[in-house]
């Protein structure tokens, strides 16, 4: 097998599988459809990625990988520049958001390959696929995790993390849910202008960043 060939066939499968993780998730994605669209045996298949659990790693990675890359590389710049000062919480949003909000430029097809395995996996609830996406994205947490607590010491881990956790959700939703966003607004919001998005996520979250903790606020009151 040339490895033109080889790499053409990890291609088809890799669509295959794909598709039937974002349909019915890891569970229910079936590896007798998966050979059957990728016109492969399963033989074929756990020779290439070794089992199911191997394919979704390859799967997650290939459409994560590059994005990863991205986030790691802007934060990394953004350091650069700041020359040791931390960085403001506007540009950890920054190198947060516009990686994955670049997918809304992308072509019709990339676009929503991606934003249909995003909208499964994160919200799947199989202990399989949530660890595969922990491992995945374990090194890009850290990154801004650490860039996070530079900029706003005061705020606890725990805090910082939940609201971590909201930026990443409201962006998941607005990359897989764009068409409900344009109805429910009626047209007031546009998911697909890239810009707008990023500048409105950044206003919003950099204010709930850098608010006081809930005990805070009790302790004061």
């Amino acid at each position: 097998m040339s490895q033109l060939t080889r790499k053409d066939c990890q291609t088809k499968i890799l669509d295959a599988a794909e598709a039937a993780f974002a349909d019915g998730g890891y569970s229910g994605a079936s590896m007798r459809d998966i050979v059957r669209v990728a016109g492969v045996n399963l033989a074929t298949v756990y020779y290439h990625f070794g089992s199911k659990n191997g394919l979704m790693e390859a799967v997650l990675k290939r459409r994560l990988g590059p994005l990863r890359l991205e986030h790691l590389e802007i934060l990394r710049e953004f350091e650069r520049e700041a020359k040791g000062a931390p960085l403001t919480v506007e540009k950890i949003l920054e190198a947060m958001l516009l990686p994955p909000l670049r997918l809304v430029k992308a072509p019709l097809a990339k676009r929503q390959a991606v934003t249909r395995l995003i909208g499964r996996i994160v919200t799947e609830p199989d202990a399989q696929t949530q660890a595969i996406l922990r491992t995945q994205r374990s090194e890009v947490r850290a990154a801004f995790l650490q860039a996070l607590r530079s900029s706003l010491p005061k705020i606890s881990a725990a805090d910082l993390q939940w609201r971590m956790e909201f930026v990443w959700g409201a962006l998941a939703f607005i990359l897989c849910n764009p068409r409900t966003i344009q109805l429910q607004t009626r047209g007031a919001c546009n998911p697909v202008d890239a810009a707008k998005v990023l500048s409105e996520m950044i206003g919003f979250f950099a204010a709930g960043f850098r608010a006081p903790a809930v005990h805070m606020r009790a302790a004061t009151a």
